[in-house]
C-alpha cells in the first residue's frame, strides 16, 4: 500500500485563505445573470452554485422563461470562476501529474444565456482558462421549442456543440473535484469520451414527469483533442422518465472512429484499422428532503481499440450520495470503477460551504487505487464563484 499526504499543512492555509477571500466578497451586488433578470436570489434555482434545485431544473428545461412573469432586461453574461488546490499533482482533477502540490486558477469561464422570443432559447460557455491552461468553447447551441406553451408532449431542437444527454452534467453541474471516471474513460486507442461535448443537432420530445422523455443526438463522428479524422456520424439515444422520487435514464451511444495510421513526409495518411463501437447506460436517481442518491452503470464494446484490431469490452459506473446538512453546508462522496485494459477504484467525499450568495468552497479526500495496487491519497479544495 502507497499513500501520499504531500505538505497536508499547505492545503490548510490556502483553505483559510480562501474562507478569508469568500467573506470580503460576501457583500458583492453583483450575480448571475438569471437571478438579476428575474429579480430572485441564487438560491432560487442553486442549494450551492452549481448545485440544481427542482425549481432550477424545471426552470432550466422551460428555456431560462418563467411563465408569466416578464424578465428584466440585462446583459445575459456571467463569468464563473473556480480555483483549485491539489496535494499531489497538478489541481486540474483531469491530469493529476507529478508529486508535488500545486494551486491554480483552474477554470475561468463566460456563461452567455437566455430566452429568444416565446420559444427560443441558446446557451454559450467559453472556457478562457480550463485546466490551468488556454480554455475552449464547450457548450454554444441555440434551442427551438416547435410544440405550445403546456403541451402534453414538448418537442425541441436544438443546433451546435453541447453536452452529451447524460443522467447528470459531467462537468458544469458537478459539485465534486474529481470527474466521473465511466465518463471520462477512454477504450485502448479510442479517444472518444462522455466527458467531452460534440457537434450536431438534438430533438428532445416528451416531458419525463408525465410520460417517457426522449433525447435523440446526431452529432459529426470526431474527438477534435485528439488529432484523428472525423469518421462520418455519430448518434445517441437517451430515455428518461419521473418516478416520484426516483428518475430513471437509460441511454446508448454509436460511432466509428480510424485509429490507424502513418505519416510520410510530414502528411498524416490514415487507413486500415476502423473501430465500430457502442456504449450502454443505466442511470438511477433518487431524491427525498434534503437527500440524493446517484447511481451509473455503463457498459462499452469496441470492434478494434488498437491499431492490430483487437476487439475490447470496458464497464464501469460510480455510486454517489449527496446530504444537506444545513441551508449553507452540504457533504458528497462517491464510488467510481472502471475496468477496460486495466481497473480503476476511487472513493471521494468532501464538504462544500456556501459561502456568499454565488460562492462555494468545496473540501475533498479521493482515494484511488489502480491495476497495480497501488493507492494514492490526495487532499483537495476548490473555490467557486459566479457574478
Amino acid at each position: 500500500m502507497y499513500l501520499r499526504f504531500t505538505n497536508p499543512s499547505r492545503f490548510f492555509i490556502v483553505a483559510a485563505a480562501f474562507a478569508a477571500f469568500g467573506s470580503m466578497c460576501g457583500t458583492a451586488s453583483a450575480i448571475p445573470v438569471f437571478a438579476h433578470r428575474y429579480g430572485f436570489k441564487c438560491q432560487a434555482c442553486h442549494t450551492t452554485v452549481p448545485h440544481l434545485t427542482s425549481f432550477g431544473e424545471i426552470f432550466l428545461a422551460s428555456g431560462y422563461r418563467m411563465r408569466g412573469v416578464k424578465p428584466k432586461a440585462v446583459f445575459p453574461a456571467a463569468v464563473r470562476v473556480e480555483i483549485n488546490y491539489a496535494s499531489a499533482g497538478a489541481a486540474d482533477p483531469d491530469t493529476i501529474q507529478g508529486p508535488l502540490p500545486k494551486t491554480i486558477v483552474n477554470e475561468v469561464q463566460l456563461l452567455l444565456g437566455g430566452s429568444v422570443g416565446s420559444r427560443g432559447s441558446y446557451w454559450v460557455e467559453p472556457y478562457f482558462i480550463s485546466g490551468g491552461f488556454p480554455g475552449v468553447m464547450r457548450d454554444a447551441w441555440y434551442a427551438q421549442r416547435l410544440s405550445d406553451d403546456g403541451a402534453a408532449t414538448p418537442v425541441t431542437v436544438r443546433v451546435g456543440q453541447f453536452t452529451l444527454p447524460l443522467p447528470l452534467d459531467p462537468e458544469t453541474f458537478r459539485e465534486t473535484i474529481t470527474p466521473y471516471g465511466v465518463w471520462s474513460q477512454t477504450a485502448g486507442s479510442n479517444p472518444f469520451t462522455f466527458f467531452q461535448p460534440k457537434m450536431g443537432a438534438q430533438v428532445d420530445v416528451g416531458d419525463p414527469s408525465r410520460q417517457l422523455a426522449a433525447t435523440v443526438s446526431l452529432m459529426k463522428g470526431s474527438d477534435p483533442q485528439s488529432g484523428l479524422p472525423a469518421e462520418g456520424a455519430d448518434s445517441m439515444i437517451s430515455i428518461e422518465r419521473d418516478l416520484g422520487d426516483f428518475a430513471l435514464t437509460a441511454y446508448r451511444y454509436d460511432g466509428n472512429r480510424l485509429l490507424a495510421g502513418f505519416a510520410f513526409n510530414n502528411t498524416q495518411f490514415f487507413q486500415g484499422v476502423g473501430d465500430r463501437f457502442w456504449r450502454n447506460g443505466l442511470g438511477v436517481d433518487w431524491r427525498r428532503d434534503s437527500t440524493e442518491i446517484d447511481a451509473d452503470y455503463q457498459i462499452g464494446n469496441d470492434s478494434a481499440a488498437d491499431v492490430y484490431g483487437d476487439s475490447l469490452v470496458t464497464s464501469g459506473g460510480f455510486l454517489q450520495a449527496r446530504q444537506v446538512l444545513t441551508d449553507r453546508t452540504f457533504a458528497i462522496a462517491r464510488w467510481d470503477a472502471t475496468s477496460g485494459p486495466t481497473l480503476s477504484r476511487s472513493v471521494t467525499a468532501g464538504l462544500g460551504y456556501r459561502l456568499a450568495r454565488n460562492m462555494r468552497l468545496t473540501l475533498f479526500e479521493t482515494g484511488q487505487r489502480d491495476s497495480s495496487g497501488t493507492l494514492l491519497h490526495i487532499i483537495s479544495s476548490s473555490l467557486l464563484f459566479a457574478y
